[in-house]
């Protein structure tokens, strides 16, 4: 009989542990979303019930994992080309996949710095911090912003590569660095830095975040909040933390 009621335990857990599974999402973002996306993953819970874990790591990172067999259930990229890589890896469906939010490409600066602080130089006289520009969505926007102002190669000979735009803007905070590029979302969250200059639109591709569910089959409760992240209050709540609609055309 004790065998009998441990076996039965055993199945009741296993039960109640494939019953939590399937109203729990796991999201793979980019570091740069973690604040939304943890207020956005609040809020679909409660008028869910069902339960969102966010995994956050750089872009290129996540596609990695996801590759390797990592279970996510939605995975959101910070450009186009690393979901078409999933795309291109039957890791996602290209039709599933859509634009979630835009951003914009600012240099930061500690909040003591002066206004009439002279930009190029700023960038190719001094240290400063970006993310890896071969790898990382955040580095290759802010490659391109510095060849179209045509300072790339003195700038980079100042810059300091980092994995994700996070660990780029926590080295300016630190004031380890004189500046950072990094997004305006990033730099309005910290309060020792803010926003010096906003990189024209044209100076690079556009920044968009795109999501999608990932496999053939997506559950039930991803598809939910895929829906979720599309309606007006996700849209309110991203709005609020500075990111700007996703542009109608482009990619990259």
């Amino acid at each position: 009989m004790r065998i009998i009621f441990f076996a039965c335990a055993i199945i009741a857990q296993l039960t109640v542990f494939a019953a939590q599974a399937r109203d729990t999402v796991l999201v793979f973002a980019p570091s740069s979303m973690t604040d939304v996306l943890n207020d956005a993953a609040e809020l679909f819970e409660r008028q869910s019930g069902a339960k969102v874990v966010l995994s956050f790591a750089g872009t290129q990172q996540l596609a990695r994992q996801l590759d390797a067999g990592a279970p996510a259930d939605i995975y959101i990229t910070a450009d186009r080309d690393w979901m078409d890589w999933a795309i291109s890896r039957d890791l996602i469906v290209v039709d599933r996949v859509f634009p979630l939010a835009g951003n914009r490409l600012v240099v930061a600066v500690r909040n003591e710095v002066e206004n009439w602080v002279d930009l190029n130089a700023l960038l190719t006289e001094n240290r400063f911090a970006m993310a890896e520009p071969d790898t990382v969505p955040a580095g290759r926007y802010a490659r391109q912003a510095l060849q179209n102002r045509g300072i790339w190669k003195a700038a980079a000979r100042q810059a300091v590569f980092g994995d994700n735009v996070r660990t780029t803007l926590r080295r300016l905070a630190r004031g380890e660095v004189s500046s950072a590029i990094v997004y305006g979302t990033d730099a309005a969250i910290e309060p020792r830095v803010r926003s010096l200059f906003v990189f024209p639109n044209e100076a690079h591709d556009k920044i968009i975040y795109w999501a999608a569910a990932t496999g053939r089959e997506p559950r039930t409760q991803a598809l939910n909040f895929v829906s979720f992240l599309k309606n007006t209050d996700a849209g309110q709540v991203f709005a609020k933390s500075g990111f700007v609609p996703p542009p109608q055309q482009g990619g990259n």
